[in-house]
């Protein structure tokens, strides 16, 4: 059953909400980084606010007049996140884990394999994840796998045919519930749409809709993951990412995406404790260790402007 109901509610603790207009992009970075590194989530330092890290990427007040949206795009959260951890001397990455569409997709990647990624890095503390819906970005926090069947509701393990996935979000705006529920399915439903076509996963009833915009195909939505590193001790499955590249001391690490169900099905089976099996994992992980600055540590595959990633789609 705790395998089938996943919510570690120190991510929910470190969501900033509310944000301010049109900041969802940095109140949801600093949501991610918070859970990563401070005491709010599994790290040791001490969390930090919107301010604090508006004031360190180098934004001034009055933060409530700055139009966000025309330059915060996917790559740009990624560049953000790199720069708050050269800051605060900690290790990590981030890549696009879900993108089927557009500039920068996660080719090959399937809705399958990206439901694996992003629930056993739900179930572990070293990972973070930022969803860019409609106008939009949040936090994926959580997720349920939910019987098909009312008779099965308190089984143990199930197939994966006889269940249905859902995925709890963060909302960093006060003007919708603090928590989503959504459908895995919809989420893929909306990833998959191309432009002039979208769905609106906050509003998932009004259906496909359409952009007025003379632009045929793409879409910028997608999921993005953070995660912190030990070079010495990297996390085994987060090689078996497609869409991202690191490269300490001129060593690159690529490797295809693992889109196995028997690896979903594994995860859901598998009963030990993850908070107890991440912190294995992570051992020997130092928070205060000396960075050695690398020159393009967090290098983003094929990576474009960030203006040329929000493509005039306003972000709220």
């Amino acid at each position: 059953m705790k395998q089938r109901k996943v919510l570690d509610l120190r991510r929910w603790y470190c969501i900033s909400r509310p944000q301010y207009k049109t900041s969802c992009g940095i109140s949801s970075l600093v949501s991610c980084w918070n859970y990563l590194y401070s005491t709010c989530g599994s790290g040791s330092l001490p969390p930090i606010t919107q301010e604090e890290a508006l004031h360190i990427l180098g934004f001034r007040q009055p933060f409530e007049e700055i139009r966000f949206g025309p330059f915060t795009g996917n790559a740009t959260l990624m560049r953000w996140f790199r720069q708050l951890n050269e800051h605060f001397h900690m290790r990590g990455c981030s890549y696009v884990l879900y993108k089927p569409h557009g500039k920068n997709r996660t080719a090959g990647e399937t809705a399958e394999g990206a439901l694996l990624k992003l629930t056993q890095g739900l179930k572990g503390e070293s990972m973070a994840f930022i969803y860019h819906c409609q106008n939009h970005y949040f936090c994926p926090i959580g997720f349920e796998a939910t019987p098909l069947k009312a008779s099965k509701a308190f089984r143990g393990k199930l197939p994966l045919e006889e269940m249905e996935f859902w995925i709890l979000i963060g909302e960093p705006s006060k003007k919708h519930p603090a928590i989503h529920c959504k459908k895995w399915t919809d989420i893929v439903t909306d990833l998959n749409t191309q432009n002039p076509e979208y769905l609106d996963i906050r509003h998932p009833e009004k259906g496909i809709q359409y952009r007025k915009t003379k632009k045929v195909g793409g879409n910028l939505h997608c999921i993005i993951a953070f995660q912190k590193l030990n070079w010495q001790k990297l996390s085994t499955w987060m090689m078996n990412i497609g869409n991202f590249r690191c490269e300490p001391r001129s060593k690159v690490l690529e490797c295809k995406a693992s889109n196995s169900a028997t690896g979903l099905e594994r995860v859901l089976n598998d009963h030990r404790d993850p908070s107890m099996n991440d912190k294995n994992k992570s051992e020997g992980f130092q928070q205060a260790s000396e960075w050695n600055h690398i020159s393009s540590p967090y290098e983003y595959r094929d990576c474009g402007s960030p203006e040329s990633e929000t493509d005039k789609e306003s972000i709220e």
